[in-house]
């Protein structure tokens, strides 16, 4: 069986490529004798890439004059061909392919050699493409929080995820709440959903990272770390106001440590007024904004941190990729109890506490008392056991998931 791995619309942000990265890992390890052929496809820097790099500054002007934003210049943020030929150099069974960076070159890729099947598709292909494909579903954030989004954007998210749950056969989804959200948002569809275990699993080179970041970020005191975009629905802001609390117990020994893009194109004005924030509060000198780092020196930092903190007010699977991060290295975990987020503790209650979503009193407890305990550090051996376990059977439903869109294209 050939199995193309599409990675257009998910390679322009550090989350994306984590989920693409763990779905294709996760089939590998699946396939421990390596029988399938696996196409992972990437984007090249080809002649649309150089455009979009060069034109999206300029259309980000023209949409900040259109709604009579404060101008600023808006560098693009996608991952060119180098970046993504070493983020994926050690998936040594699975064949990294770029051709082209639209995704429809990732189709007219999949059909030219002849792939058994796609996925996961963001978007239903054209209705000419003729090979069986796996719809994705991300989430119905705009449903929750429609605040967050434009009218226009709204309408558009809206007809998306219809036409995907009527076109595809079969979609997968990072959590039970997005295909309840389904039900109740969308009715009735002819897609089958599948949901994917929460199955976190530290890459080799994560747990034989050993560096001390801490001094070349000048962090010099014990600290709690939020890996998260400054993006409005994260919500540093219930952490920082926590933070400030805690500190007032614990005579200010302590810093905060944040990881992550730090623009928000929907609230540009977002990140200044968190700053301004971190001011009236009296702590900006306890917190420390690195902004997107690589991620070998975000995941030396979280194994030096006294946990992780989750304030996340949405997302689309268990506690967002961090989360997946710091189970899987058995890193405390403080994370907000959204629905979304409690679907880890069916799976694994490691080290993980949880809050009521915006409440500062309990998420200052529950600072207090993950800072009062020692953990033991897990043995490696153990970690990579587990999230190998886990990473197995998430494979396992990702090709079962295959192997009945490709039935379900044949009778059709």
């Amino acid at each position: 069986m050939k199995i193309g791995i599409a990675s257009k619309s998910f390679d322009g942000w550090g989350g994306g490529i984590d989920f693409i990265r763990h779905i294709t890992a996760a089939i590998e390890a699946a396939d421990p004798e390596n029988r399938l052929q696996k196409h992972l496809l990437l984007s090249s820097n080809d002649m649309l890439f150089y455009f979009k790099k060069n034109l999206q500054p300029y259309r980000s002007l023209l949409r900040m004059i259109r709604h009579k934003e404060k101008l600023r210049w808006q560098p693009w943020k996608g991952f060119d061909e180098q970046y993504l030929r070493q983020t994926f150099s050690d998936l040594h069974d699975t064949i990294l392919e770029f051709p082209g960076s639209s995704f429809q070159s990732h189709l007219r890729f999949a059909e030219i050699q002849k792939l058994d099947v796609i996925l996961p598709c963001i978007a239903p292909p054209m209705e000419s493409f003729r090979l069986p494909w796996v719809g994705y579903l991300y989430d119905f954030q705009h449903k929750y929080f429609p605040e967050f989004f434009s009218k226009r954007e709204i309408i558009r998210r809206d007809h998306a995820f219809g036409e995907m749950l009527q076109r595809a056969s079969h979609v997968i989804v990072n959590a039970r709440t997005v295909q309840q959200d389904a039900d109740q948002f969308i009715g009735k569809y002819s897609a089958k959903i599948h949901v994917l275990p929460f199955s976190p699993c530290p890459q080799e080179s994560w747990l034989n990272e050993q560096r001390d970041m801490t001094k070349p970020y000048h962090i010099t005191k014990p600290y709690f770390i939020i890996c998260n975009q400054f993006w409005m629905h994260k919500d540093h802001a219930t952490t920082f106001k926590a933070f400030a609390e805690f500190l007032k117990l614990a005579d200010k020994n302590y810093q905060l440590v944040c990881t992550g893009d730090t623009s928000d194109a929907r609230f540009p004005d977002y990140f200044r007024k968190l700053l301004g924030l971190l001011d009236d509060l009296h702590i900006a000198e306890n917190v420390k904004i690195l902004g997107h780092i690589p991620k070998l020196e975000q995941i030396a930092l979280l194994k030096k941190s006294i946990a992780v903190i989750q304030p996340t007010l949405f997302e689309g699977g268990p506690g967002g990729g961090i989360a997946h991060d710091a189970v899987s290295l058995g890193v405390p975990l403080i994370i907000s109890d959204i629905p979304v987020n409690l679907e880890i503790n069916m799976n694994t209650n490691e080290r993980v506490f949880f809050f009521p979503a915006q409440d500062v009193q309990k998420l200052t407890e529950s600072m207090q008392e993950v800072s009062q305990q020692e953990y033991t550090p897990i043995p490696n051996e153990i970690l990579k056991a587990k999230g190998l376990a886990r990473k197995k059977a998430c494979g396992e439903v990702l090709l079962d998931v295959i192997s009945q869109a490709i039935y379900r294209k044949s009778i059709s």
